[in-house]
């Protein structure tokens, strides 16, 4: 992100990164902290609120605290799956398959770009009325007066591809179309008519999944006494998904705020007007440095044996800075860690920044283990040989990470390095 601000003619000083829930979290802050609103209560000092901020890719959740002098504090690192409103357009897609034929809508959906741009804009604009008053829909003529439907438009491309390959309907004004679980779709020129309740099983699995993490989450000891939930992004604003968290979670106070899909677009600006707002998070990985250590042969494997200077040393030892799930607050220096030269003509000395999506790794190779970027500390002064070091210390600054190494010998010389703070 930061690169492609500075593509874009943006210094660093000018830049600064907000965290999506964080930005969401500022705005509902805002919007909701009036005395006379009735959701006030959920931003009273010493309240706790868990933000879902429902978008269209991803689900992304974090709890915060308010304090005393009204900043925020992160109780548990952020988190979420992709579980967000592309997921309710794959099944619909999927669902098209079923009725018309892999081989139909996989030519569409390759030829015919526009179109199908065409068609998931429609059906993005009924996914979010779907229980509301104004959804296009109709009553049954014939039969049950009660059938709720959802009146999809169809372009003309796909229609002609079906009938290509089921001639007898070419002609045809309308026709049927069966699900495989039996129901019936009708297609009548240029629309399809779905039974609401065949739309709304769309959402299943999307739904389910938020619920059920959300229920895991509630489940941990330090967020049992949450009471309140911030639903936002653009996912947030489909009814189905409301009635599902508003009905699964009847003993806490559910929010959405006022253009709940443009949270986090209005929270980023008051963050950059305020980023010190946010004053404690929860470390989502484990951050270190990797770092060679005296080879045991009997812990050690073979294969991570080296030799400096005559002494066996094992590499890619993964030397722990900060761990996942420590709480950590913005701006204050986490502990320093001492490194020493392996060689007594090394001329420098490389510190590479790693994190871990494990708590306590070994070694920098491990699954889950992700380089960050790297350090380079110059040391042209041979004259002490091995006796030569740095020490690396991190400070966890709003939404990003300052590493810096000091050498031991003369603290004025110093390199600096800032990485993303992946949550």
């Amino acid at each position: 992100m930061r690169k492609a601000g500075n593509k874009a003619g943006i210094n660093d000083e000018d830049l600064i990164i907000a965290l999506e829930p964080e930005a969401a979290s500022l705005y509902c802050m805002r919007q909701l902290c009036e005395p006379k609103s009735e959701n006030f209560t959920a931003f009273k000092p010493r309240s706790k609120y868990m933000l879902v901020d429902a978008g269209g890719g991803t689900v992304d959740i974090i709890v915060h605290e308010v304090q005393d002098d009204g900043t925020l504090r992160e109780l548990h690192k952020a988190n979420g799956g992709d579980w967000g409103g592309t997921s309710v357009d794959v099944s619909f897609m999927r669902f098209l398959a079923s009725i018309l034929g892999d081989d139909v809508l996989h030519e569409f959906t390759s030829d015919e770009k526009g179109d199908t741009l065409t068609l998931m804009n429609d059906f993005e604009f009924k996914k979010r009325k779907i229980c509301s008053k104004d959804i296009n829909q109709g009553k049954k003529q014939d039969t049950n007066q009660d059938t709720k439907y959802v009146i999809i438009r169809i372009p003309a491309s796909l229609k002609e591809l079906y009938c290509k390959k089921h001639p007898s309907k070419a002609n045809k004004k309308e026709f049927m179309l069966s699900t495989p679980s039996g129901q019936q779709v009708k297609w009548f020129r240029d629309k399809m008519i779905f039974e609401e309740k065949l739309i709304k099983c769309l959402f299943d699995d999307s739904c389910k999944k938020i619920i059920d993490h959300m229920h895991q989450l509630f489940e941990l000891s330090s967020l049992r006494d949450v009471s309140s939930i911030l639903l936002v992004g653009g996912f947030a604003e489909s009814p189905v998904l409301q009635e599902a968290i508003i009905g699964a979670f009847q003993h806490k106070k559910v929010i959405i705020p006022e253009d709940a899909g443009l949270a986090v677009l209005k929270g980023a600006v008051l963050y950059g007007h305020k980023p010190n707002t946010i004053t404690e998070r929860v470390s989502r990985h484990t951050y270190g440095v990797s770092t060679n250590r005296p080879f045991d042969r009997t812990i050690h494997p073979q294969s991570k044996k080296v030799v400096y200077n005559g002494i066996e040393k094992c590499k890619d030892c993964f030397d722990i800075h900060v761990r996942m799930d420590a709480s950590l607050k913005i701006g204050q220096l986490q502990e320093k860690r001492a490194y020493t030269v392996c060689e007594p003509d090394q001329t420098e000395i490389t510190f590479p920044i790693f994190c871990s999506k494990i708590k306590e790794p070994t070694f920098t190779t491990e699954p889950g283990c992700h380089n960050l970027g790297k350090l380079t500390l110059a040391m042209p002064d041979i004259s002490k040989g091995m006796d030569r070091g740095a020490n690396v210390y991190m400070t966890f600054g709003g939404t990003e990470i300052k590493v810096t190494a000091v050498d031991e010998h003369d603290p004025n010389k110093t390199v600096s390095a800032t990485i993303d703070f992946l949550g």
